[in-house]
């Protein structure tokens, strides 16, 4: 069953001794895209990054479903792709490679992963230089890769970070339908100022400081 529901209740976090997030409430669901917007060190990365799973919360709880997201475990059978700013390819393994070692991981049968490898590339445009080194793409191409991981596999949720940050016009309009356009409707978490992103969005909310601007 698809989740219907990603949900943080009181959301806080301390890093370094310092409050980063502080008493965040927000409900995302398929087909109802929420942007976050705010300034450079406002929160945005780091509330993508709990909201994955990826950062254990100090306060309060990340759900799916009512189901909480502990220590990174998702719920059974949940696929999530995450897009991240600095898009995390390993720069000794080819583009391909890169969108191939999640569903690796995820014990994906060889056939498929080759299939959904090559889907995934030329869904973002990038189906030639599939056997090039990542590192030695340009930083738009290596987003595109980054976007191609996430995607691959038609995750149910996504969390996307500032995923259209280095794309020309044409590749931004591109990224944006794939990330946000499913059939049936995925949950999209995504960050950024980018202001056609937000509009594409049907709810936004403004961090502040850690917190959630109540005149955002």
């Amino acid at each position: 069953m698809r989740p219907s529901e990603l949900r943080a209740d009181a959301l806080g976090l301390h890093l370094g001794g310092r409050e980063v997030l502080a008493g965040i409430g927000l409900t995302a669901r398929p087909g109802e895209p929420l942007a976050i917007s705010g300034a450079s060190g406002s929160g945005k990365t780091v509330l993508l990054l709990t909201l994955a799973g990826l950062l254990a919360p100090t306060e309060g709880t990340v759900s799916i479903d009512g189901t909480p997201v502990v220590a990174g475990a998702l719920p059974p059978g949940t696929h999530l792709g995450v897009i991240l700013q600095t898009q995390g390819l390993l720069p000794e393994l080819t583009a391909a490679e890169n969108v191939a070692l999640p569903l690796q991981e995820a014990g994906r049968a060889t056939s498929e992963v080759a299939s959904l490898t090559s889907e995934a590339l030329a869904a973002v445009g990038l189906d030639t230089v599939g056997d090039r080194l990542s590192g030695e793409l340009s930083g738009g191409q290596r987003q595109r890769v980054g976007v191609a991981r996430a995607l691959a596999g038609s995750p149910e949720i996504v969390i996307a970070d500032e995923p259209t940050s280095e794309l020309d016009p044409d590749n931004r309009t591109r990224i944006l339908s794939l990330v946000l356009g499913s059939a049936p409707p995925r949950i999209v978490v995504i960050a950024s100022n980018d202001p056609e992103v937000v509009k594409a969005c049907r709810h936004v909310i403004r961090l502040r400081d850690g917190r959630i601007d109540p005149d955002g």
